[in-house]
């Protein structure tokens, strides 16, 4: 008998061990910028004696025994408590949009270079931000921080833009994209656990652990090969919540 063994790899500061996870849960939505991960890691070997501290790296990765593990989260530690176990609440890089601020003013310059400017001295691993060229008359700033200059920017020229970090660590400032690749298919009646609608024609899927984020597109379908393809709104990950089974949960909305 062969059966699938989750696998989570956490990296706390400059440690990094397989855990042994008594419950996970990383969330992410579009629209909110910065994504969290909640985790509580046993410690009766003394595998985290030395705790955690605020700002301390915090990086998961997430798979199967035998498998190629898959990056899941890539943040700090926000919170944490240790005892039997340790608790911790993580927040993803984006973190740094809200905890920094600025003082300086824009004069003539193009939304995107503004963006570019405000995020490039903030740690993330990459930058993706989307060509804009409209400019921006003047943006003066004084002690605001990076999070609230970026949506300002956003509302100022009606760009509809969303920003967000991903599990790699890189930042990211996109339009919505519907028309984009389906990332995966997931088939009913194979690999869908639960298909639930939600007010506004909207879904909730939950699927084993998929290596998925917000502003992506799946296609679910049947065996006979009609599928219909959603944006994903919103993910949580998760472990230890109903079993230890690696689990994600996809808020969709369908889409042409």
């Amino acid at each position: 008998m062969s059966w699938l063994a989750p696998e989570i790899e956490v990296t706390i500061g400059d440690r990094t061990r397989l855990a042994s996870v008594g419950r996970m849960e990383v969330t992410a939505a579009r629209g909110q910028p910065v994504a969290s991960a909640y985790l509580e890691l046993s410690n009766v070997r003394f595998e985290w004696e030395d705790g955690a501290q605020d700002g301390d790296r915090l990086v998961l990765r997430w798979g199967y025994r035998g498998k190629e593990l898959q990056p899941l989260f890539d943040g700090t530690v926000k919170q944490a408590n240790l005892s039997k176990e340790l608790k911790i609440l993580g927040l993803c890089r984006c973190r740094a949009l809200a905890d920094t601020r600025v003082t300086r003013t824009y004069q003539e310059e193009a939304a995107d270079a503004v963006v570019n400017h405000l995020v490039a001295e903030l740690g993330f691993s990459s930058l993706d931000v989307a060509p804009c060229d409209l400019v921006i008359d003047k943006l003066p700033l004084h002690e605001d921080t990076v999070v609230s200059a970026l949506e300002w920017l956003d509302r100022r020229l009606a760009l509809g833009r969303a920003l967000w970090a991903d599990p790699q660590g890189g930042f990211h400032w996109q339009p919505l994209d519907e028309a984009q690749d389906a990332e995966t298919l997931f088939t009913h009646g194979e690999d869908v656990l639960a298909w639930e609608p939600l007010p506004g024609n909207r879904r909730l899927l939950t699927v084993m652990g998929a290596p998925l984020w917000h502003s992506q597109v799946v296609e679910v379908g049947e065996r006979d090969g009609v599928s219909a393809r959603y944006f994903v709104e919103q993910v949580r990950h998760t472990a230890g919540v109903a079993g230890p089974e690696l689990r994600t949960m996809l808020w969709l909305r369908e889409v042409a």
